[in-house]
Protein backbone atom coordinates (compact mmCIF):
# COMPACT_ATOMS: atom_id res chain seq x y z
CA UNK A 1 0.00 0.00 0.00
CA UNK A 2 1.15 3.28 -0.66
CA UNK A 3 2.29 5.68 2.07
CA UNK A 4 3.18 9.64 2.33
CA UNK A 5 6.05 10.87 4.46
CA UNK A 6 5.18 13.60 6.69
CA UNK A 7 8.54 15.42 6.06
CA UNK A 8 9.68 15.12 2.84
CA UNK A 9 5.74 14.26 1.13
CA UNK A 10 7.72 11.55 -0.54
CA UNK A 11 5.30 8.62 -1.35
CA UNK A 12 6.46 4.77 -0.67
CA UNK A 13 5.35 1.71 -1.47
CA UNK A 14 5.36 0.38 2.41
CA UNK A 15 4.45 -3.17 3.64
CA UNK A 16 3.20 -3.44 6.97
CA UNK A 17 2.75 -7.14 7.35
CA UNK A 18 4.77 -6.75 10.22
CA UNK A 19 4.64 -4.14 12.58
CA UNK A 20 8.25 -3.35 12.59
CA UNK A 21 9.61 -1.98 9.10
CA UNK A 22 12.65 -0.38 7.82
CA UNK A 23 12.10 3.12 7.38
CA UNK A 24 11.99 4.05 3.96
CA UNK A 25 13.07 7.88 4.85
CA UNK A 26 15.61 7.56 6.70
CA UNK A 27 17.49 3.64 6.10
CA UNK A 28 19.78 4.81 2.95
CA UNK A 29 21.55 7.24 4.96
CA UNK A 30 21.96 5.10 7.78
CA UNK A 31 24.72 2.72 8.78
CA UNK A 32 22.26 0.17 10.24
CA UNK A 33 20.09 -0.02 7.21
CA UNK A 34 18.26 -3.15 7.87
CA UNK A 35 17.36 -1.83 11.31
CA UNK A 36 13.87 -1.70 11.73
CA UNK A 37 12.60 1.44 13.58
CA UNK A 38 9.21 1.78 11.43
CA UNK A 39 6.19 0.90 13.62
CA UNK A 40 2.82 -0.04 12.41
CA UNK A 41 -0.55 1.51 14.13
CA UNK A 42 -3.21 -0.60 12.99
CA UNK A 43 -6.24 1.83 14.61
CA UNK A 44 -5.02 4.41 12.45
CA UNK A 45 -3.17 3.01 9.81
CA UNK A 46 -0.16 5.29 10.08
CA UNK A 47 3.29 4.54 10.92
CA UNK A 48 5.52 5.91 12.94
CA UNK A 49 9.57 5.68 12.73
CA UNK A 50 11.44 6.31 15.87
CA UNK A 51 15.24 7.41 14.31
CA UNK A 52 13.92 10.17 12.13
CA UNK A 53 10.57 11.15 13.75
CA UNK A 54 8.93 10.99 10.14
CA UNK A 55 5.26 10.12 10.25
CA UNK A 56 3.61 7.99 7.21
CA UNK A 57 -0.18 8.14 6.14
CA UNK A 58 -1.80 6.13 3.57
CA UNK A 59 -1.64 7.95 0.77
CA UNK A 60 -4.75 9.07 -0.82
CA UNK A 61 -4.77 11.45 -3.95
CA UNK A 62 -7.31 14.86 -4.41
CA UNK A 63 -9.54 13.73 -6.83
CA UNK A 64 -11.30 16.66 -9.18
CA UNK A 65 -15.09 16.83 -8.30
CA UNK A 66 -17.17 14.17 -9.19
CA UNK A 67 -20.83 15.52 -10.72
CA UNK A 68 -24.14 13.15 -11.07
CA UNK A 69 -24.21 12.09 -14.66
CA UNK A 70 -28.00 12.71 -16.32
CA UNK A 71 -29.34 10.75 -18.94
CA UNK A 72 -31.22 12.73 -21.66
CA UNK A 73 -34.16 11.05 -22.45
CA UNK A 74 -35.23 13.22 -25.32
CA UNK A 75 -38.29 15.00 -23.55
CA UNK A 76 -39.76 17.87 -25.78
CA UNK A 77 -43.63 18.30 -25.08
CA UNK A 78 -44.92 20.76 -23.20
CA UNK A 79 -48.69 20.39 -21.78
CA UNK A 80 -51.18 23.32 -22.87
CA UNK A 81 -51.16 25.30 -19.70
CA UNK A 82 -47.22 25.31 -19.98
CA UNK A 83 -47.46 26.93 -23.75
CA UNK A 84 -49.72 29.60 -22.50
CA UNK A 85 -47.83 30.88 -20.10
CA UNK A 86 -45.14 31.02 -22.53
CA UNK A 87 -47.55 32.71 -24.82
CA UNK A 88 -48.11 35.10 -22.15
CA UNK A 89 -44.39 36.04 -21.72
CA UNK A 90 -44.24 36.58 -25.78
CA UNK A 91 -42.00 33.61 -26.28
CA UNK A 92 -42.85 31.33 -29.43
CA UNK A 93 -43.24 27.36 -29.16
CA UNK A 94 -40.55 27.09 -31.84
CA UNK A 95 -37.96 28.84 -29.55
CA UNK A 96 -38.82 26.32 -26.71
CA UNK A 97 -38.52 23.52 -29.35
CA UNK A 98 -35.26 24.84 -30.53
CA UNK A 99 -33.53 25.35 -26.93
CA UNK A 100 -35.51 21.24 -25.94
CA UNK A 101 -37.67 23.34 -22.92
CA UNK A 102 -40.03 20.35 -22.10
CA UNK A 103 -42.53 19.91 -19.46
CA UNK A 104 -42.60 16.82 -17.10
CA UNK A 105 -43.36 15.96 -13.37
CA UNK A 106 -40.98 16.42 -10.91
CA UNK A 107 -40.79 16.09 -7.07
CA UNK A 108 -40.29 19.94 -5.68
CA UNK A 109 -39.00 20.17 -2.05
CA UNK A 110 -41.41 23.00 -0.93
CA UNK A 111 -44.21 21.00 -2.06
CA UNK A 112 -43.15 17.54 -0.87
CA UNK A 113 -44.95 15.98 -3.88
CA UNK A 114 -44.48 15.58 -7.31
CA UNK A 115 -45.56 18.89 -9.06
CA UNK A 116 -46.11 20.07 -12.88
CA UNK A 117 -42.87 21.64 -13.90
CA UNK A 118 -40.87 23.29 -16.59
CA UNK A 119 -37.71 21.90 -17.35
CA UNK A 120 -34.79 23.95 -18.81
CA UNK A 121 -31.39 21.36 -19.97
CA UNK A 122 -28.19 22.17 -19.62
CA UNK A 123 -26.00 21.22 -21.95
CA UNK A 124 -22.10 20.85 -22.87
CA UNK A 125 -20.17 20.19 -25.69
CA UNK A 126 -24.12 18.57 -26.54
CA UNK A 127 -23.57 16.23 -23.21
CA UNK A 128 -26.11 16.39 -20.85
CA UNK A 129 -25.02 18.28 -16.80
CA UNK A 130 -28.00 19.41 -15.48
CA UNK A 131 -31.78 20.54 -15.54
CA UNK A 132 -33.30 23.54 -13.70
CA UNK A 133 -36.97 22.38 -12.94
CA UNK A 134 -39.69 25.32 -12.25
CA UNK A 135 -42.77 24.73 -10.91
CA UNK A 136 -45.51 27.37 -9.18
CA UNK A 137 -45.04 30.05 -6.30
CA UNK A 138 -40.95 30.74 -7.55
CA UNK A 139 -40.09 26.92 -6.30
CA UNK A 140 -37.09 25.53 -8.33
CA UNK A 141 -34.52 23.04 -8.20
CA UNK A 142 -30.92 21.73 -10.42
CA UNK A 143 -30.11 17.87 -10.29
CA UNK A 144 -28.90 17.52 -7.00
CA UNK A 145 -24.86 16.71 -7.47
CA UNK A 146 -24.79 17.81 -11.10
CA UNK A 147 -22.41 20.40 -12.62
CA UNK A 148 -23.32 24.16 -12.29
CA UNK A 149 -23.00 25.42 -16.07
CA UNK A 150 -24.16 28.73 -17.92
CA UNK A 151 -27.61 27.68 -19.75
CA UNK A 152 -26.55 27.76 -23.32
CA UNK A 153 -22.85 27.68 -22.35
CA UNK A 154 -21.81 26.51 -26.10
CA UNK A 155 -22.44 29.81 -27.84
CA UNK A 156 -19.28 30.81 -26.68
CA UNK A 157 -17.63 28.24 -29.10
CA UNK A 158 -19.21 29.94 -31.96
CA UNK A 159 -18.94 34.13 -31.32
CA UNK A 160 -16.57 36.72 -30.04
CA UNK A 161 -19.71 38.83 -28.63
CA UNK A 162 -21.78 37.20 -25.57
CA UNK A 163 -24.86 38.39 -23.95
CA UNK A 164 -25.12 37.05 -20.24
CA UNK A 165 -28.97 37.03 -17.89
CA UNK A 166 -30.17 36.24 -14.62
CA UNK A 167 -32.80 33.60 -15.82
CA UNK A 168 -33.70 31.40 -18.80
CA UNK A 169 -36.78 32.78 -19.66
CA UNK A 170 -34.64 36.10 -20.35
CA UNK A 171 -32.10 34.44 -22.18
CA UNK A 172 -34.93 32.80 -24.23
CA UNK A 173 -35.92 36.28 -25.11
CA UNK A 174 -32.79 37.13 -26.11
CA UNK A 175 -32.62 33.68 -28.84
CA UNK A 176 -35.95 34.17 -30.10
CA UNK A 177 -34.99 38.04 -31.08
CA UNK A 178 -31.68 36.12 -32.99
CA UNK A 179 -29.15 37.05 -30.46
CA UNK A 180 -28.26 33.23 -30.15
CA UNK A 181 -25.12 34.32 -27.86
CA UNK A 182 -27.42 34.68 -25.12
CA UNK A 183 -26.00 33.01 -22.06
CA UNK A 184 -27.84 32.69 -18.65
CA UNK A 185 -26.38 31.95 -14.71
CA UNK A 186 -27.88 28.80 -13.19
CA UNK A 187 -29.26 29.51 -10.01
CA UNK A 188 -30.27 33.27 -10.00
CA UNK A 189 -28.30 36.03 -8.61
CA UNK A 190 -26.05 34.19 -6.17
CA UNK A 191 -23.15 33.88 -4.09
CA UNK A 192 -21.89 30.24 -5.87
CA UNK A 193 -20.45 31.17 -8.79
CA UNK A 194 -18.92 27.84 -9.64
CA UNK A 195 -19.96 28.07 -13.10
CA UNK A 196 -17.82 31.14 -13.86
CA UNK A 197 -14.94 29.99 -11.63
CA UNK A 198 -14.54 26.77 -13.70
CA UNK A 199 -15.04 28.23 -16.88
CA UNK A 200 -14.13 31.77 -17.48
CA UNK A 201 -11.26 30.36 -19.74
CA UNK A 202 -14.15 30.23 -22.50
CA UNK A 203 -14.29 34.03 -22.23
CA UNK A 204 -10.81 34.72 -23.14
CA UNK A 205 -11.84 35.12 -26.47
CA UNK A 206 -14.72 36.66 -26.03
CA UNK A 207 -14.15 40.40 -27.16
CA UNK A 208 -17.62 42.18 -25.52
CA UNK A 209 -19.48 41.11 -22.54
CA UNK A 210 -23.29 42.58 -22.58
CA UNK A 211 -24.19 42.40 -18.82
CA UNK A 212 -28.59 41.56 -18.85
CA UNK A 213 -29.12 41.37 -15.75
CA UNK A 214 -32.23 41.85 -13.37
CA UNK A 215 -32.84 45.36 -12.72
CA UNK A 216 -33.32 44.96 -9.03
CA UNK A 217 -30.58 45.16 -6.11
CA UNK A 218 -29.48 41.41 -5.96
CA UNK A 219 -29.48 41.74 -9.90
CA UNK A 220 -27.05 45.15 -10.25
CA UNK A 221 -24.75 42.94 -7.30
CA UNK A 222 -24.38 40.24 -9.84
CA UNK A 223 -23.93 42.80 -12.52
CA UNK A 224 -21.06 44.53 -10.88
CA UNK A 225 -19.43 41.44 -9.39
CA UNK A 226 -19.03 40.17 -13.78
CA UNK A 227 -17.73 43.43 -14.07
CA UNK A 228 -15.43 42.87 -11.14
CA UNK A 229 -14.43 39.69 -12.40
CA UNK A 230 -13.85 40.23 -16.46
CA UNK A 231 -12.87 44.33 -16.11
CA UNK A 232 -14.39 46.87 -17.08
CA UNK A 233 -13.17 47.23 -20.64
CA UNK A 234 -14.92 44.33 -21.96
CA UNK A 235 -18.27 44.81 -20.50
CA UNK A 236 -21.46 46.73 -21.35
CA UNK A 237 -24.56 47.39 -19.24
CA UNK A 238 -27.77 46.37 -20.92
CA UNK A 239 -30.75 48.66 -19.81
CA UNK A 240 -34.32 47.87 -19.53
CA UNK A 241 -35.80 51.29 -18.43
CA UNK A 242 -38.60 51.03 -15.85
CA UNK A 243 -39.11 47.04 -16.45
CA UNK A 244 -37.26 44.40 -14.02
CA UNK A 245 -35.60 42.07 -16.76
CA UNK A 246 -35.13 41.29 -20.76
CA UNK A 247 -38.60 39.06 -20.68
CA UNK A 248 -40.22 42.25 -18.94
CA UNK A 249 -39.29 44.19 -21.61
CA UNK A 250 -40.00 42.27 -24.52
CA UNK A 251 -43.68 41.35 -23.14
CA UNK A 252 -44.04 45.33 -22.75
CA UNK A 253 -42.53 47.28 -25.87
CA UNK A 254 -42.33 44.21 -28.45
CA UNK A 255 -39.74 42.52 -30.72
CA UNK A 256 -38.76 45.51 -32.79
CA UNK A 257 -37.74 47.64 -29.46
CA UNK A 258 -36.24 44.71 -27.88
CA UNK A 259 -33.85 43.91 -30.92
CA UNK A 260 -32.35 47.64 -30.11
CA UNK A 261 -31.48 46.95 -26.27
CA UNK A 262 -27.76 45.63 -27.33
CA UNK A 263 -27.18 48.49 -29.73
CA UNK A 264 -28.41 51.03 -26.45
CA UNK A 265 -26.37 49.50 -23.74
CA UNK A 266 -23.32 51.27 -22.42
CA UNK A 267 -20.09 51.07 -21.65
CA UNK A 268 -19.56 49.80 -18.42
CA UNK A 269 -17.41 52.87 -16.32
CA UNK A 270 -13.77 52.31 -16.71
CA UNK A 271 -11.17 52.75 -14.07
CA UNK A 272 -10.57 56.59 -13.75
CA UNK A 273 -14.18 57.73 -15.59
CA UNK A 274 -16.71 57.72 -13.84
CA UNK A 275 -20.09 59.41 -14.29
CA UNK A 276 -23.49 59.57 -11.96
CA UNK A 277 -24.99 57.21 -13.86
CA UNK A 278 -22.42 54.56 -13.61
CA UNK A 279 -23.78 54.61 -9.71
CA UNK A 280 -27.78 55.49 -10.49
CA UNK A 281 -28.89 52.83 -8.80
CA UNK A 282 -26.69 53.02 -5.58
CA UNK A 283 -27.84 56.69 -5.67
CA UNK A 284 -31.17 55.31 -5.54
CA UNK A 285 -30.78 53.48 -2.40
CA UNK A 286 -28.81 55.41 -0.84
CA UNK A 287 -31.54 58.24 -1.20
CA UNK A 288 -34.63 55.56 -0.41
CA UNK A 289 -32.64 53.59 2.21
CA UNK A 290 -29.88 56.24 3.71
CA UNK A 291 -26.63 54.37 4.87
CA UNK A 292 -26.88 50.55 5.91
CA UNK A 293 -24.23 48.45 8.43
CA UNK A 294 -21.81 45.64 7.11
CA UNK A 295 -21.26 42.34 7.49
CA UNK A 296 -21.30 41.02 11.32
CA UNK A 297 -19.69 38.06 12.22
CA UNK A 298 -21.32 36.75 15.44
CA UNK A 299 -19.52 37.86 17.85
CA UNK A 300 -19.32 40.61 20.88
CA UNK A 301 -17.05 42.07 18.01
CA UNK A 302 -20.03 43.16 16.00
CA UNK A 303 -21.27 45.75 18.80
CA UNK A 304 -17.94 47.66 17.30
CA UNK A 305 -17.30 46.85 14.04
CA UNK A 306 -18.88 45.60 10.77
CA UNK A 307 -17.25 44.77 7.63
CA UNK A 308 -17.51 46.30 3.65
CA UNK A 309 -15.41 45.21 0.89
CA UNK A 310 -13.52 47.73 -0.65
CA UNK A 311 -11.59 48.77 2.42
CA UNK A 312 -8.54 48.55 3.98
CA UNK A 313 -7.81 47.08 7.68
CA UNK A 314 -4.83 47.64 9.23
CA UNK A 315 -3.74 45.41 12.61
CA UNK A 316 -0.76 45.70 14.85
CA UNK A 317 -0.20 44.64 18.38
CA UNK A 318 3.08 43.61 20.58
CA UNK A 319 4.47 40.33 19.18
CA UNK A 320 2.92 37.06 20.51
CA UNK A 321 -0.39 38.67 20.55
CA UNK A 322 -1.81 36.83 18.06
CA UNK A 323 -2.86 38.90 15.51
CA UNK A 324 -2.74 36.82 12.58
CA UNK A 325 -5.11 34.41 14.63
CA UNK A 326 -7.09 37.14 14.90
CA UNK A 327 -7.63 37.93 11.04
CA UNK A 328 -7.74 34.32 10.52
CA UNK A 329 -11.08 34.13 12.72
CA UNK A 330 -12.41 37.16 11.16
CA UNK A 331 -11.71 35.71 7.89
CA UNK A 332 -13.01 32.55 8.51
CA UNK A 333 -16.07 33.57 9.56
CA UNK A 334 -16.81 36.42 7.16
CA UNK A 335 -16.47 33.14 4.50
CA UNK A 336 -18.80 30.59 6.61
CA UNK A 337 -21.47 33.25 7.06
CA UNK A 338 -21.31 35.80 3.72
CA UNK A 339 -19.54 33.82 1.29
CA UNK A 340 -16.36 35.76 0.93
CA UNK A 341 -13.65 33.67 -0.39
CA UNK A 342 -9.64 35.15 0.66
CA UNK A 343 -6.25 35.31 -0.77
CA UNK A 344 -3.28 34.82 1.70
CA UNK A 345 0.31 36.47 1.28
CA UNK A 346 1.40 35.00 4.39
CA UNK A 347 5.13 33.53 4.02
CA UNK A 348 6.03 33.61 7.99
CA UNK A 349 3.37 30.69 7.54
CA UNK A 350 5.68 28.89 5.05
CA UNK A 351 5.32 26.01 4.93
CA UNK A 352 1.89 26.55 4.00
CA UNK A 353 1.12 23.54 5.70
CA UNK A 354 1.38 25.03 8.91
CA UNK A 355 -1.36 28.02 8.08
CA UNK A 356 -3.36 25.52 6.52
CA UNK A 357 -3.70 23.57 9.91
CA UNK A 358 -4.36 26.64 11.43
CA UNK A 359 -7.94 27.28 9.45
CA UNK A 360 -8.85 23.62 9.79
CA UNK A 361 -9.35 23.85 13.32
CA UNK A 362 -10.82 27.05 13.06
CA UNK A 363 -13.42 25.48 10.67
CA UNK A 364 -13.43 21.72 11.96
CA UNK A 365 -12.94 22.99 15.42
CA UNK A 366 -10.49 20.33 16.42
CA UNK A 367 -7.03 20.21 16.31
CA UNK A 368 -4.98 19.20 12.94
CA UNK A 369 -3.92 15.95 13.97
CA UNK A 370 -4.90 12.31 13.22
CA UNK A 371 -5.43 11.94 16.78
CA UNK A 372 -7.88 14.50 16.87
CA UNK A 373 -9.57 14.68 13.96
CA UNK A 374 -10.80 11.53 11.24
CA UNK A 375 -10.56 11.08 7.81
CA UNK A 376 -13.83 12.29 7.27
CA UNK A 377 -13.34 15.88 8.81
CA UNK A 378 -9.92 16.08 6.81
CA UNK A 379 -11.61 15.46 3.73
CA UNK A 380 -14.68 18.09 3.95
CA UNK A 381 -12.06 20.53 5.57
CA UNK A 382 -10.01 19.95 2.43
CA UNK A 383 -12.67 20.33 0.02
CA UNK A 384 -14.06 23.38 1.46
CA UNK A 385 -10.97 25.45 2.23
CA UNK A 386 -9.24 24.17 -1.36
CA UNK A 387 -12.73 26.02 -2.95
CA UNK A 388 -12.41 29.00 -0.55
CA UNK A 389 -8.68 30.09 0.68
CA UNK A 390 -6.00 30.57 -1.94
CA UNK A 391 -2.34 31.24 -0.98
CA UNK A 392 0.09 33.85 -3.26
CA UNK A 393 3.82 33.37 -2.81
CA UNK A 394 6.98 34.04 -5.11
CA UNK A 395 9.68 33.83 -3.74
CA UNK A 396 11.56 35.46 -6.44
CA UNK A 397 9.75 38.40 -6.17
CA UNK A 398 8.14 39.30 -2.98
CA UNK A 399 6.94 43.35 -4.14
CA UNK A 400 3.63 44.67 -3.56
CA UNK A 401 3.19 44.97 -7.36
CA UNK A 402 3.62 40.94 -7.44
CA UNK A 403 1.33 40.58 -4.66
CA UNK A 404 -1.52 42.78 -5.84
CA UNK A 405 -1.11 41.36 -9.31
CA UNK A 406 -1.74 37.47 -8.26
CA UNK A 407 -4.55 39.12 -6.35
CA UNK A 408 -6.20 40.45 -9.49
CA UNK A 409 -5.67 36.91 -10.82
CA UNK A 410 -7.68 35.40 -8.15
CA UNK A 411 -10.29 38.23 -8.35
CA UNK A 412 -11.08 37.45 -11.56
CA UNK A 413 -10.58 33.50 -11.75
CA UNK A 414 -11.91 32.77 -8.13
CA UNK A 415 -14.23 35.96 -6.86
CA UNK A 416 -12.27 36.87 -4.01
CA UNK A 417 -13.46 39.43 -1.57
CA UNK A 418 -10.67 39.42 1.17
CA UNK A 419 -6.88 39.93 0.76
CA UNK A 420 -4.45 39.18 3.64
CA UNK A 421 -1.21 40.21 3.61
CA UNK A 422 0.61 39.49 6.35
CA UNK A 423 2.89 40.47 7.89
CA UNK A 424 4.07 44.34 6.26
CA UNK A 425 8.11 44.04 6.93
CA UNK A 426 8.53 40.69 4.97
CA UNK A 427 7.22 42.22 2.35
CA UNK A 428 10.12 43.60 -0.66
CA UNK A 429 9.75 47.54 -0.17
CA UNK A 430 11.34 49.17 -3.11
CA UNK A 431 11.88 52.73 -3.18
CA UNK A 432 11.51 55.22 -5.39
CA UNK A 433 14.64 57.33 -6.14
CA UNK A 434 14.90 60.17 -3.40
CA UNK A 435 11.60 58.38 -1.52
CA UNK A 436 11.94 58.73 2.17
CA UNK A 437 10.26 56.17 5.03
CA UNK A 438 7.13 58.45 5.24
CA UNK A 439 6.55 59.12 1.59
CA UNK A 440 6.88 55.25 0.73
CA UNK A 441 4.31 54.10 3.46
CA UNK A 442 1.56 56.43 2.31
CA UNK A 443 2.28 55.60 -1.32
CA UNK A 444 2.28 51.81 -0.38
CA UNK A 445 -1.03 52.36 1.17
CA UNK A 446 -2.58 53.95 -1.29
CA UNK A 447 -1.94 50.95 -3.47
CA UNK A 448 -3.55 49.12 -1.29
CA UNK A 449 -6.12 51.10 -0.75
CA UNK A 450 -6.35 51.43 -4.47
CA UNK A 451 -7.01 47.68 -5.36
CA UNK A 452 -9.02 47.07 -2.55
CA UNK A 453 -11.82 49.73 -3.93
CA UNK A 454 -11.62 49.01 -7.31
CA UNK A 455 -11.78 45.57 -6.76
CA UNK A 456 -14.22 45.62 -3.86
CA UNK A 457 -11.74 43.29 -1.83
CA UNK A 458 -11.32 43.74 1.69
CA UNK A 459 -7.79 44.15 2.50
CA UNK A 460 -6.01 43.42 5.42
CA UNK A 461 -2.66 44.24 6.48
CA UNK A 462 -1.08 42.82 9.49
CA UNK A 463 2.10 45.21 10.74
CA UNK A 464 4.62 44.61 13.74
CA UNK A 465 5.00 47.54 15.92
CA UNK A 466 8.43 49.25 16.22
CA UNK A 467 10.74 47.24 18.89
CA UNK A 468 10.87 50.36 20.92
CA UNK A 469 6.68 51.38 21.88
CA UNK A 470 7.64 51.45 25.59
CA UNK A 471 6.25 47.76 26.47
CA UNK A 472 2.81 49.60 25.84
CA UNK A 473 -0.24 48.54 24.23
CA UNK A 474 0.85 49.78 20.91
CA UNK A 475 -0.65 52.02 18.91
CA UNK A 476 -0.77 52.44 14.50
CA UNK A 477 1.41 54.90 15.32
CA UNK A 478 3.87 52.51 17.01
CA UNK A 479 4.12 51.09 13.09
CA UNK A 480 7.57 52.28 11.31
CA UNK A 481 6.35 54.78 9.25
CA UNK A 482 4.07 56.65 11.84
CA UNK A 483 1.23 58.15 11.37
CA UNK A 484 0.09 56.88 7.69
CA UNK A 485 -1.08 53.83 9.11
CA UNK A 486 -3.33 55.72 10.72
CA UNK A 487 -4.62 58.03 8.35
CA UNK A 488 -5.26 55.79 5.75
CA UNK A 489 -6.56 52.93 7.18
CA UNK A 490 -10.39 52.21 7.01
CA UNK A 491 -10.27 50.39 10.24
CA UNK A 492 -7.65 50.39 12.74
CA UNK A 493 -7.32 47.46 15.15
CA UNK A 494 -5.15 46.50 18.10
CA UNK A 495 -4.82 43.01 19.59
CA UNK A 496 -3.50 42.80 23.09
CA UNK A 497 -3.24 39.77 25.14
CA UNK A 498 -3.30 40.25 28.67
CA UNK A 499 -0.50 39.28 30.82
CA UNK A 500 -0.34 37.94 34.64
CA UNK A 501 1.54 38.77 37.60
CA UNK A 502 4.51 37.18 36.31
CA UNK A 503 4.53 39.00 33.04
CA UNK A 504 3.38 35.51 31.45
CA UNK A 505 0.66 35.99 28.40
CA UNK A 506 -2.83 34.51 28.90
CA UNK A 507 -5.79 33.38 27.25
CA UNK A 508 -7.95 36.88 27.45
CA UNK A 509 -7.53 38.72 24.35
CA UNK A 510 -8.72 42.32 24.23
CA UNK A 511 -9.62 43.74 20.94
CA UNK A 512 -9.08 47.61 20.68
CA UNK A 513 -11.20 48.76 17.68
CA UNK A 514 -9.34 52.66 17.23
CA UNK A 515 -10.43 53.50 14.01
CA UNK A 516 -13.48 53.03 12.14
CA UNK A 517 -13.89 55.95 9.27
CA UNK A 518 -17.38 55.70 8.49
CA UNK A 519 -19.94 55.58 10.89
CA UNK A 520 -22.55 53.07 9.32
CA UNK A 521 -19.76 51.34 9.71
CA UNK A 522 -18.97 51.03 13.46
CA UNK A 523 -16.95 53.09 16.40
CA UNK A 524 -14.28 53.12 18.34
CA UNK A 525 -14.55 50.56 21.49
CA UNK A 526 -13.33 47.15 23.17
CA UNK A 527 -14.28 43.46 22.52
CA UNK A 528 -12.83 41.43 25.00
CA UNK A 529 -12.18 37.45 24.19
CA UNK A 530 -10.70 34.22 25.35
CA UNK A 531 -8.63 32.27 22.94
CA UNK A 532 -9.78 29.41 22.87
CA UNK A 533 -6.62 26.99 23.03
CA UNK A 534 -8.17 23.82 21.64
CA UNK A 535 -9.00 25.37 17.61
CA UNK A 536 -7.30 28.91 17.83
CA UNK A 537 -11.28 30.93 18.02
CA UNK A 538 -12.22 33.39 20.07
CA UNK A 539 -14.80 33.13 22.18
CA UNK A 540 -17.01 35.87 23.93
CA UNK A 541 -15.17 36.77 27.46
CA UNK A 542 -18.70 36.45 28.93
CA UNK A 543 -19.17 32.77 27.54
CA UNK A 544 -18.87 29.98 29.71
CA UNK A 545 -14.85 29.04 29.96
CA UNK A 546 -15.62 25.31 30.57
CA UNK A 547 -18.12 25.33 27.49
CA UNK A 548 -15.53 26.16 24.13
CA UNK A 549 -17.09 25.72 21.27
CA UNK A 550 -15.69 23.40 19.56
CA UNK A 551 -18.15 22.52 17.16
CA UNK A 552 -17.55 22.20 13.43
CA UNK A 553 -18.47 24.49 11.47
CA UNK A 554 -18.56 23.35 8.45
CA UNK A 555 -21.33 21.17 9.52
CA UNK A 556 -23.28 23.53 11.44
CA UNK A 557 -23.33 26.65 9.42
CA UNK A 558 -22.63 25.96 5.85
CA UNK A 559 -26.65 24.81 5.16
CA UNK A 560 -28.15 27.66 6.54
CA UNK A 561 -25.75 29.54 3.87
CA UNK A 562 -27.12 26.87 0.91
CA UNK A 563 -30.21 28.11 1.75
CA UNK A 564 -30.16 31.80 1.72
CA UNK A 565 -28.17 31.17 -1.45
CA UNK A 566 -30.90 29.21 -3.85
CA UNK A 567 -33.09 32.04 -3.94
CA UNK A 568 -34.36 32.87 -7.35
CA UNK A 569 -36.51 36.39 -7.99
CA UNK A 570 -38.42 34.18 -10.46
CA UNK A 571 -42.93 34.89 -10.84
CA UNK A 572 -44.98 32.70 -9.50
CA UNK A 573 -46.06 30.24 -12.46
CA UNK A 574 -49.50 31.08 -13.40
CA UNK A 575 -51.15 27.65 -11.63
Amino acid sequence: MKYQSSITKLIYNIDFNNKMSICPECSINRKKKTAKDLQYYSDTNTGYCFHCSTTFFEYKPYENKQYVKIEWKNKTGLSDKLVKFFEGRSLMQETLIEMKVYSDKEFIPQFKKDIEVICFPYFLDSELKNIKFRGAKKSWKLVSGAELIFYNIDCLKECNEVIITEGEIDCLSFIQNGFKNCLSVPNGANNNMEYLDNYIHLFDDINKIYLACDNDTKGIELRDEFIRRFGAEKCNIVSFKECKDANEYLTKYGGVEFKDLIKNSREAPVKGTIFAKSFQADLLDYFKNGTSEGFKIKSNMDEFITWECGRLVIVTGEPGSGKSDIVDYIVVKLNLLHGLKAAYFTPENYPLKYHYSKLFEKYIGKQFSIKNSNDVEYDCAYEYINDNIFWILDEEDMTIEKILSNAKYFVKTKGIKILVIDPYNVIEHKYSTGENEAKYVSRFLEMLRSFAKFNNVLVFLVAHPRTNYDGKIPTLYSISGGANFYNKADYGIIVDRRKNDENIMTNDVDIYIKKVKFKNLGSQGIAEFRYNYNNGRLEDKNNDVDHWDNSNWLINDIKTIENKDFELPYEPLPF
